[in-house]
């Protein structure tokens, strides 16, 4: 039987660096860093703290590193640039929508404003028909003539 392989352990220094940045820098991402406050976007400076390192150590002598904190910066900035603008565009619809639902209210208030000083008015002269004192009631068809009608 052969004995179960060792995983190979990072033997330069730059390889331990290396691993510490791509360690820092999924930290961060599932927010859980060790050293920087959780919240903190990605950015280099943050990987650095969260790795242990200088930002110089990640320019220079991890490029390819440097960029991946990068790409992922800016996707994250899109993300959040895309879902303000979702949320805004949402926003301008339902704004529409209620300006187009107060002017609908507006108009059926300026029609019951109309109907009822028409109301009024009528309402007026039937009082002033009624307070006439040549006006003479008639009794109803009926023959009743309790019930007179104006």
């Amino acid at each position: 039987m052969s004995q179960p392989e060792e995983p190979k352990l990072p033997s330069t220094r730059g390889e331990l660096t290396a691993k510490a940045i791509r360690q820092a820098i999924v930290r961060i991402e599932k927010d859980r860093p060790k050293v920087v406050k959780p919240g903190r976007k990605l950015s280099i400076q943050s990987v650095a703290e969260e790795a242990g390192v200088s930002r110089a150590t990640i320019h220079n002598n991890h490029p390819g590193l440097a960029e991946r904190i990068r790409e992922a910066g800016n996707k994250a900035a899109r993300v959040q640039r895309d879902e303000k603008n979702t949320e805004l565009k949402e926003l301008r619809a339902k704004y529409r929508e209620l300006r187009q639902e107060y002017a609908h209210a507006r108009e059926l208030n300026q029609n019951m404003a109309s109907e009822m000083a028409c109301l009024v008015a009528e309402n007026q002269r039937l009082r002033a028909i009624v307070e006439n004192e040549k006006v003479v009631g008639f009794p109803s068809k009926k023959g009743n003539s309790n019930n007179v009608r104006y």
